[in-house]
């Protein structure tokens, strides 16, 4: 249960304003927050506030966590999170941060049913049961340039993703009919994406996004804010649903990118 003194102290991060050279900070580490409409901006300022005294910055693999560090994850993951009612990612605890890509071991069964390890080199990961990990060389170069990739946004998308316990692709939604139009809008891009693919054809989703529709959503969130017009032309359903539900309209507003 969130307790009362916990609530307090919440309420009051989310009233207080970063300090002007915190907020120069955060808009040179973070350029989308900056283009944030001034109507959302103390608003994100307090959840950025919240992030960051209620979530661990934890270093690995030798790096520090410098404070550059922690308003750029913050400041990017508060974005998904300035819709009514958030929740502020109540199920993650630590961001851990690695100077570059990590090496991550999944086991993998084969037919035979022999568990096999397999490495993969990865710029971030969320996990289920409470943390986030990213490669601050990715982060640094991907917060910084608009090219349609930013793994802060997509990893802490999988965190809202895993939120209902399935990581299917589907956040925790306001309603049943967001939900359903959700659902269908979802469904129909995932299958027009794999057979763009599948023709050869040029597409705005990567061949990542077409391997679940986990991946896909969090694709989605990333392109959402980095080419907001461009999905809105070509993936009208999902950029409208996205849009009811971030409570966001980047493609509209001239102040974000697009």
């Amino acid at each position: 249960m969130f307790g009362f003194g916990r609530g307090r102290r919440r309420r009051a991060l989310l009233e207080t304003p970063l300090p002007d050279d915190r907020r120069a900070r955060m808009h040179e580490v973070a350029p989308l927050t900056k283009r944030l409409p001034a109507a959302l901006r103390a608003r994100h300022e307090g959840i950025v506030q919240v992030l960051l005294a209620e979530k661990r910055f934890e270093g690995a693999g030798g790096l520090e966590v410098t404070e550059d560090m922690r308003l750029a994850i913050a400041g990017q993951a508060a974005l998904l999170q300035l819709r009514a009612g958030a929740d502020y990612y109540p199920g993650l605890h630590s961001i851990v941060v690695y100077p570059e890509a990590f090496v991550v071991a999944h086991e993998r069964p084969d037919d035979d049913g022999l568990v096999h390890l397999d490495e993969d080199e990865l710029s971030g990961e969320s996990w289920g049961h409470g943390a986030v990990v990213l490669a601050w060389d990715d982060v640094h170069r991907e917060s910084k340039r608009r090219d349609g990739y930013n793994v802060v946004l997509h990893e802490f998308a999988h965190q809202l993703d895993d939120q209902t316990g399935e990581g299917d692709g589907t956040p925790v939604l306001p309603d049943r009919d967001l939900a359903a139009r959700w659902r269908t809008a979802f469904q129909a891009a995932f299958e027009e994406h794999a057979r763009r693919l599948k023709r050869r054809r040029e597409v705005l989703f990567d061949e990542d996004a077409a391997e679940s529709p986990a991946e896909f959503f969090a694709t989605a969130v990333e392109l959402f804010f980095e080419y907001p017009r461009e999905m809105k032309r070509e993936f009208g359903a999902v950029y409208t649903v996205m849009s009811a539900w971030l409570e966001l309209d980047p493609a509209g507003d001239a102040t974000l990118p697009g």
